[in-house]
Order: C-alpha cells, then structure tokens, then sequence
C-alpha cells in the first residue's frame, strides 16, 4: 500500500511540475492564430478625442477568421488629410497588425504580442513611432493607444 502511495504522489508532483514548466513555455511564445476572435473591432468608429476641427474614422469588417480588414482617415472639413488601411491576420501562424499608408509600397507589420478577448497589444520594436498600438474595448467604446518609450497617444471612438 505504501508503495503506491508513493507511486501516486511522484506521479501527481511530476503532473504538477509539467504543467507549471509549460505555462512558462507559453508566456514567451507568440500569440498563435488558432482559438483568437478580434470581432470587437468591428463596425464603424468615431473618434471622439479628436482635435477641434477634425473627424477621424475607424472602419472594420471581417473578411473570414483569420482576416479583419481595418480602414482609418481624418477629415478636416470635406477634405482627407490623412488615411491608413490595416490588415489584421496571420503571417506565418502569428497574428499580425499590418499597417499601410496610401503611398507605401509595404506595409509596417506589429506582432500580437498579447491578446485577451476585448483587447491586444502589439509591437515593432524597430518602428521610429509607434513601437507598440494597442486596443481595447469597453461596453461600446473602443480605446486606442499608440506608443514609444516616451510618447503616448489616446484614441477613443464611439460606433
């Protein structure tokens, strides 16, 4: 009896040690796609922290589960004076915050690098600014925030 005893508390501290060892594993991988909804980002947005005489409007669709297509600009009176178009999706199995201007040959791409289901962050370290945009919504408002080391600028948009 003592015998298995033991066998059953060696095999219950070897379980424990091996689900501890890969939670640590999965806090440094990248945020795979598999299992990830973004459908929060979805509709039409209004900025509602903008400059005085500005509009600024987010736009998301889905295109299928793993592509969300976001189109943003800003109006100043009838006239565009600024406009980015954004692709949310895989590239190589990890999510990617693809970011293009209208006259950019490539896009600039952040790496999801935390997601939670209303909100996630990602980063490109070796962007001038931002390094890091993130999003999160709160019962129908959506936070935006993009960052450097030393500069932080917030986003609010209502639908």
């Amino acid at each position: 009896m003592k015998t298995i005893s033991r066998i059953m508390i060696l095999f219950i501290s070897l379980f424990i040690i091996a689900c501890s060892s890969n939670k640590s594993e999965n806090a440094n991988k990248p945020v795979s796609y598999i299992g990830y909804s973004f459908d929060f980002l979805l509709g039409e947005w209004h900025r509602t922290n903008d400059e005085e005489g500005r509009r600024t409007f987010e736009n998301w669709k889905k295109e299928n589960d793993s592509t969300y297509i976001g189109e943003s600009f800003t109006l100043k009176g009838n006239d565009t004076i600024w406009k980015e178009n954004t692709v949310l999706s895989p590239i190589d199995g990890i999510w990617h915050y693809q970011v293009k201007m209208p006259d950019d040959k490539e896009s600039t791409n952040f790496k999801v690098i935390a997601y939670e289901s209303k909100s996630f962050t990602c980063e490109n370290k070796l962007n001038e600014f931002p390094k890091t945009i993130r999003y999160w919504r709160t019962d129908n408002i959506l936070h935006a925030e993009i960052a450097d080391d030393e500069i932080k600028v917030p986003f609010v948009f209502e639908k």
